[in-house]
């Protein structure tokens, strides 16, 4: 019977880990004190500001956000380098904008990810309160080699105890969120943020702030983004990944 169990986490989604884990799960609108350390890990340009635009933009002086990919297949009808030097110039316009207080862009082409792991082990975690992922679910090849490089990180290298894994929606929704984060108040920033990025997209953008008007359900607020939490030990327990 324990065997049949385990094989069924398998294909189970982080809600159903939890309840069969008898984990907690808290209800909790994210918050950050003056000494908090963020760090962002974002498989794409962009990434970090579909996902938690407000939030960064709410405390930039608390966030680090790196980019892994530089963008070199995002944008059409150019070349690889066209199109990498276009994303990084967007994106460096944004962190400057969202007065972020550290940023960067790793020189890996899109879809190249997986094969990457020596530069993305030299990331330091060691100082970070709180690390924010992509959703596991994201179909991008490149948030999959991101999670798993990030899983050895954290087995080999030195991180606070009370270290916790957010993970954040870009390309595709949580099955369920556990924190919150109002950005009512800073909504108009993330819109700047996001045609920094994508311009006339209006339906990307406009299902972006549709997805935080549902997270804000409830919650006395207009709009918010939402993450799932978990501490180190387990995250590292998750099957999906």
């Amino acid at each position: 019977m324990e065997n049949i169990i385990n094989n069924l986490k398998m294909k189970f989604n982080k809600f159903v880990f939890r309840f069969l884990n008898k984990m907690e799960i808290p209800s909790r609108q994210f918050r950050v004190k003056i000494e908090t350390r963020c760090l962002v890990l974002a498989p794409f340009i962009g990434a970090e500001s579909l996902a938690l635009g407000g939030l960064i933009a709410q405390y930039p002086k608390n966030f680090e956000v790196l980019a892994f990919t530089n963008g070199s297949s995002m944008v059409k009808n150019v070349s690889r380098i066209e199109s990498s030097n276009i994303k990084k110039e967007q994106f460096f316009n944004v962190m400057k904008h969202a007065r972020v207080k550290g940023c960067k862009v790793f020189d890996i082409n899109s879809g190249e990810l997986k094969n990457e792991y020596k530069k993305i082990s030299k990331i330091d975690i060691s100082e970070a309160d709180f690390i924010f992922i992509p959703n596991p679910f994201d179909s991008n090849p490149d948030t999959i080699a991101l999670l798993e490089h990030f899983k050895k990180i954290l087995k080999t290298k030195e991180h606070k105890k009370t270290l916790q894994i957010l993970m954040y929606e870009s390309d595709c929704p949580l099955t369920y969120t556990d924190y919150y984060a109002d950005i009512t108040n800073i909504s108009s920033a993330k819109k700047q943020m996001l045609e920094i990025y994508f311009g006339n997209d209006e339906k990307l953008i406009s299902g972006i702030f549709g997805l935080n008007r549902f997270r804000a359900i409830n919650k006395n607020a207009q709009y918010c983004e939402g993450f799932a939490g978990f501490f180190v030990q387990d995250f590292l327990k998750l099957p999906l990944i």
